[in-house]
């Protein structure tokens, strides 16, 4: 799995630190599955120019692990202030919406 590789990396969690995978692996899941609610319901994977969006949530993700329900965190001095995670994403997704509308004028799908 491209992305769980992917979020280890940015998460600093070495390869062979398999401890995490169970969580991250159902973290990716979820994030998959807000991204495609944005998507066609023909489609049944997140596209491979959309899947960086998967692996930027599931980071989001784990880091709010323990802070459920929170809109804002803060410790000696530190202060961190939770939003909704995909809307940074919505007008890449509507983008690519668009653009796989406009790419399916003049084509012919056999069912």
């Amino acid at each position: 799995m491209a992305v769980l590789d992917d979020v280890k990396l940015l998460l600093d969690i070495s390869d062979e630190d398999t401890d995490m995978d169970k969580k991250l692996e159902l973290i990716i899941k979820n994030a998959e599955r807000q991204v495609l609610s944005y998507l066609p319901s023909r489609l049944k994977e997140v596209p491979d120019a959309l899947s960086y969006i998967v692996c930027e949530l599931s980071v989001t993700r784990f880091n709010r692990l323990g802070n459920e329900g929170m809109s804002s965190y803060s410790q000696e001095g530190e202060s961190i202030t939770y939003g909704d995670d995909i809307s940074p994403y919505l007008s890449a997704i509507q983008a690519w919406n668009k653009k796989q509308q406009d790419n399916t004028r003049g084509v012919v799908q056999f069912l």
